[in-house]
């Protein structure tokens, strides 16, 4: 018996000795783990984390794959004013991590200084910048959601406090495939950044979708932007191709279009389908580009040309727009075989193309330009009026020569019924408050 207490006592004083022995982990011990098992790697190793949560900041300065285990949930965390992660080795790879970098300051949550670094599945939710990349080429970032996440508590949260979601410097040859971006800054941002792939991504509630400068070779294709100020911005840059991308719904900011074009030269833009948005198609001094079977619908301005030459249009489809173009300064371009449902041509032949010419009467914005107050009158009953009057230096208008009759094929409406039956509904209801005031001046004469 007494030695059956003996070595319970035993037993009892050795887990006594492991409790006060073994410390406990506390948040900070996580984050040394993390970086721990970074710094102790292989390079090339693989590390599969475990369901849980880890602390921020780390840096992997060696080729490794981090990866949360399959069907767990791993989450990095980040309260300090570093980047949550920072890469400055090749080849590493990131996989199905969550990121939580809350706080609002300069440095981004996730810095890439690296060449061939791949994030996957990734859930970032910034304070900052999701995603900056300098220097870095030949990486991919694919279906990953970048998400606004900071909070401003003594004012209101402006526009400037945020970074973008994916944000490039001299930085070539990526591919961003398959990802979201919600109320950052610009979705994604690229300068003297060349030959980059943008596929198959959503940017939703931007100023920019995507935002290019002073870049060359890239390709944007597949998109989807809507409820942004602008689609794409493409500015101070060369052999761009923008195709099959849909942007709709960028009317919420009086700079708003679809897809922007400035300074922009050698441009490809084809099978777009540009809806609901203030302007569809924005021109401004850009040359040489060639724009082909678009779908320009339900926009305030279908196209607008601004000092813009040599410029090729063909085949695009101008349906449902309050004006299908405005032009000032922009004679110099070969306009042929689009669709203008607003314009009523003659076809005597029968190839399908109008005999008569479509003509954009710049006008309106030369009027705007000298005095800008002038665009409250956009397409008032009055403006149209004089619009037909004016019939000046018709030589220097943009025309296509050959429009089309009928438009090359059914197009569709992305924007719901009810959204175009509610914009009809307030519409209706401004003009009929608007002619309630004209009575009650007149009755007041």
């Amino acid at each position: 018996m007494k030695n059956v207490q003996k070595w319970i006592l035993v037993f009892l004083l050795g887990v006594l000795s492991f409790i006060c022995l073994t410390p406990s982990i506390k948040a900070e011990d996580r984050a040394r783990d993390l970086q721990s098992l970074i710094n102790e790697a292989q390079a090339g190793a693989t590390i599969i984390l475990a369901q849980g949560i880890y602390e921020g900041p780390v840096i992997i300065d060696k080729p490794l794959q981090l990866e949360a285990r399959s069907g767990e949930e791993v989450t990095i965390t980040n309260n300090s004013d570093k980047p949550a992660i920072q890469i400055n080795a090749d080849d590493v790879a990131l996989t199905r991590i969550t990121i939580r970098d809350e706080q609002i300051k300069k440095q981004p949550t996730v810095l890439i200084q690296a060449d061939g670094v791949l994030l996957d599945q990734l859930q970032i939710h910034t304070g900052s910048f999701g995603i900056k990349m300098r220097k870095a080429n030949h990486g991919e970032v694919r279906n990953s959601s970048i998400v606004w996440a900071g909070v401003v508590s003594n004012r209101p949260l402006k526009l400037s406090d945020k970074g973008n979601g994916m944000d490039l410097y001299e930085s070539n040859g990526n591919t961003f495939y398959g990802n979201t971006v919600i109320a950052m800054h610009d979705g994604i941002y690229m300068e003297n950044s060349d030959n980059n792939l943008v596929e198959e991504n959503h940017f939703e509630r931007l100023r920019y979708g995507v935002h290019c400068m002073y870049t060359k070779g890239t390709i944007i294709r597949n998109n989807i932007g809507r409820l942004n100020i602008t689609g794409a911005m493409v500015m101070a840059a060369r052999k761009v191709e923008l195709s099959n991308n849909q942007f709709t719904k960028q009317s919420e900011n009086v700079n708003s279009q679809g897809i922007l074009l400035f300074d922009a030269h050698e441009i490809m833009i084809f099978d777009n389908h540009v809806e609901g948005n203030r302007v569809g198609l924005y021109v401004e001094q850009s040359t040489h580009n060639r724009i082909t079977n678009n779908s320009i619908v339900g926009n305030f301005i279908g196209l607008q040309l601004l000092d813009a030459e040599n410029n090729t249009m063909s085949g695009n489809q101008f349906i449902g727009n309050v004006a299908s173009a405005t032009s000032r300064n922009s004679a110099n371009n070969t306009l042929d075989g689009n669709y203008w449902d607003t314009f009523q041509g003659i076809d005597l032949d029968g190839d399908g193309k109008s005999e008569i010419s479509y003509a954009i009467n710049p006008f309106f914005q030369s009027l705007v330009k000298a005095k800008p107050g002038f665009q409250l009158f956009f397409q008032s009953p009055g403006m149209v009026f004089l619009e037909g009057l004016y019939q000046s230096q018709r030589e220097q208008w943009a025309v296509d020569a050959s429009p089309l009759m009928k438009p090359t094929e059914n197009v569709r409406f992305v924007i719901s019924k009810h959204t175009l039956q509610h914009s009809a509904t307030i519409g209706g209801l401004l003009l009929c408050l608007s002619i309630y005031l004209i009575y009650l001046g007149v009755r007041r004469k």
